[in-house]
C-alpha cells in the first residue's frame, strides 16, 4: 500500500478521472460498512458475501493509495481519509435519492419519497394535516418520518439523509447552511390530569405550580430557550423536581398517573385536551410566542414530491390564519 500510495499522491485527481475509476456500487458498499461498524455486517445487509465486500473496499481503497478503514476485533473504523470520503459519499448518495425522486415524478406524476424530521410542536397538528392533503393530490408519495431534537434532525437534513424539518424553529444563531421558512407563531403552555388539584381553577399563580414535578423538554431539544422564558415570567425559576422528556406519549401517561404539570406547545395541548384526559392550566402571566415553521437545505433543490409537501404546509398555515381572523 505504501507505493501505491505515493504513486497516486504524484497523480492529480480530476472530475473526469474519477468518473472513469469510481463506480457507485463501491461508495455504496463503503456506507454501509460505514454504517454497519463493520465488514461482516455489512456483507449481510447488502446480501453480498464477506469477500465480494472486502475487495471493492480495498479497490477503492487502491484507487486513491489510502487506507479507509482501520480494522480491529470488534470492526471497522474510518481512518482521517476515510472521514474525507464519507462525507462527499453522503453528499453522492443524497443526489442519487433527489435524482431518482424527480425522474420517478416526472414518469409517474405525483410520487417519489420525502423523509420529514419532525418535532413536537409539529406532529400534533401541522404534519398530519399537511400530509393529509399532500396524499390527497399525490397518493404515490412514499413518506418517512423521523422523530427528534434539532441538535440530530439538522445535521440529518446537511448530510441530505432527511429532506424537510418541521417543527419550532431555534431562537438565536441559525445553523449554516439551512434556509428556515416561519408559518406561524405558536406559545408554550402548562397542562396537567383533568384531576389534577390546580385543574379548573380560574387562574394558577407560580408558587402554586412549585408544589408539583414538571414534565419538561430535553436541553438540547427545540424549545430550550422558550422554556427557560417561560418559567422566567412565571417568576419562579427553573423547578427543583423534573422530567426531562420529548416522548410525548410517554408524557401523556405520566400527566395521568400523577400530579405533574407539563410543559408543551399550545396547539398540541389543545388537539389532547379536547380529550377530556388532560387540562390546560389558566397561567396568570403572559407568555412569549415561539415560530413553528419548516427547514430545508439552502444549496439542494427541493424534490418535486418535497415542493408539494412544502405547499401543503403553507396551506394549512394560511387556513389556520383565516379561520383564527375570522
Amino acid at each position: 500500500m505504501a507505493d501505491l500510495s505515493a504513486a497516486c499522491r504524484t497523480m492529480e485527481h480530476s472530475r473526469l478521472s474519477l468518473a472513469r475509476r469510481l463506480k457507485l456500487q463501491q461508495i455504496a458498499i463503503f456506507e454501509k460498512v460505514v454504517e454497519c461498524g463493520s465488514i461482516l455486517a455489512a456483507s449481510r445487509e447488502l446480501h453480498m458475501t464477506q469477500p465480494a465486500v472486502s475487495k471493492s473496499i480495498q479497490e477503492l481503497e487502491a484507487q486513491f493509495g489510502e487506507a479507509l478503514f482501520t480494522r480491529s476485533k470488534r470492526g471497522v473504523s474510518l481512518t482521517e481519509f476515510g472521514v474525507l470520503l464519507e462525507r462527499h459519499a453522503q453528499t453522492l448518495s443524497a443526489e442519487l435519492r433527489l435524482l431518482a425522486d424527480d425522474v420517478n415524478a416526472w414518469s409517474n406524476g405525483a410520487s417519489g419519497q420525502v423523509v420529514i424530521g419532525t418535532l413536537l410542536s409539529a406532529s400534533a397538528r401541522l404534519l398530519p394535516q399537511a400530509l393529509a392533503l399532500l396524499l390527497k393530490t399525490a397518493p404515490k408519495v412514499s413518506v418517512k418520518i423521523r422523530v427528534g431534537s434539532n441538535d440530530v434532525l439538522f445535521p440529518e437534513l446537511r448530510r441530505g439523509h432527511l429532506d424537510v424539518v418541521v417543527g419550532l424553529l431555534p431562537q438565536g444563531h441559525l445553523p449554516a447552511g439551512l434556509t428556515h421558512v416561519p408559518l406561524y407563531t405558536e406559545a408554550l403552555c402548562a397542562v396537567a390530569a383533568s384531576s389534577h388539584p390546580l385543574a379548573g381553577l380560574p387562574a394558577v399563580a407560580g408558587p402554586q405550580l412549585r408544589e408539583y414535578p414538571w414534565i419538561i423538554p430535553a436541553p438540547e431539544s427545540d424549545v430550550k430557550g422558550s422554556v427557560q422564558l417561560f418559567f422566567d415570567a412565571l417568576g419562579v425559576g427553573m423547578p427543583h423536581q423534573v422530567i426531562e422528556s420529548v416522548c410525548f406519549l410517554t408524557n401523556m401517561a405520566l400527566l395521568v398517573e400523577s400530579r405533574a404539570i407539563a410543559l408543551v406547545p399550545r396547539l398540541v395541548a389543545e388537539q389532547f385536551a379536547r380529550g377530556g384526559a388532560i387540562t390546560i392550566l389558566s397561567l396568570d402571566m403572559a407568555n412569549a410566542p415561539g415560530s413553528v415553521g419548516y427547514t430545508v437545505c439552502t444549496d439542494r433543490q427541493s424534490t418535486a414530491a418535497t415542493q408539494r409537501l412544502l405547499r401543503a404546509f403553507r396551506q394549512v398555515a394560511q387556513e389556520w390564519k383565516e379561520s383564527t381572523a375570522a
